[in-house]
């Protein structure tokens, strides 16, 4: 059933779109992000994440856009009143890899659903765990600029903003989370360390 759903799905897209034209590719070097993994339960976390050097695909036509990112980074936090670093709570994911449908089709913002995955964690005492994995999925809202991609190519998505349900290594959440340009962000942090009173 997946073979018939792709090859349909590659098909409507080529005879729509000149082969030439047929995707857009951009990159990034990656985003920073916080974000809330909520259930109720005391596992309940704050996450902060970063990922590294990100290729992003966009088919024009049917809106459709694939992300993947060679690292990212996790942080978890107790979710509680003193930030305390959960126990075993560091970790980095080697497979990750975001899709998104934008509905409206406007230049400046992307809104629509999305599912993510990420895999392959390292983690910072055990090392590689095969049974853990984040799915995520929901909706995506993201900022665009686009005189940023004029650019060598580099992506204007320079703030994403996603919600839904996420299975956190098999629990079951509420999700919610901000991120941003790594670029943009480290360029602001630059801009004011340097900044000296007049």
């Amino acid at each position: 059933m997946k073979k018939i759903f792709l090859s349909v799905f590659f098909i409507i897209a080529i005879t729509k779109a000149d082969a030439e034209n047929l995707f857009n590719f951009s990159w990034n070097f990656g985003n920073l992000g916080v974000g809330i993994n909520y259930s109720g339960n005391d596992d309940d976390n704050i996450e902060l994440c970063m990922s590294f050097l990100n290729l992003i695909i966009e088919q024009k036509d049917i809106n459709i856009g694939f992300e993947f990112n060679i690292v990212k980074y996790w942080l978890f936090f107790k979710f509680q009143d003193e930030v305390e670093t959960k126990i075993n709570g560091e970790r980095f994911s080697l497979i990750n890899v975001n899709t998104y449908w934008d509905l409206i089709e406007n230049k400046n913002i992307v809104l629509g659903p999305f599912v993510s995955i990420n895999y392959l964690f390292i983690n910072t005492l055990n090392g590689i765990n095969i049974d853990e994995f984040i799915f995520s999925g929901g909706l995506r809202f993201s900022l665009k600029l686009n005189h940023i991609i004029k650019l060598f190519k580099y992506n204007n998505q320079i703030l994403n903003i996603e919600t839904g349900y996420r299975n956190l290594f098999g629990d079951h959440k509420f999700y919610f989370s901000i991120n941003v340009d790594l670029a943009l962000t480290m360029m602001g942090i630059a801009d004011t360390t340097t900044d000296t009173p007049k």
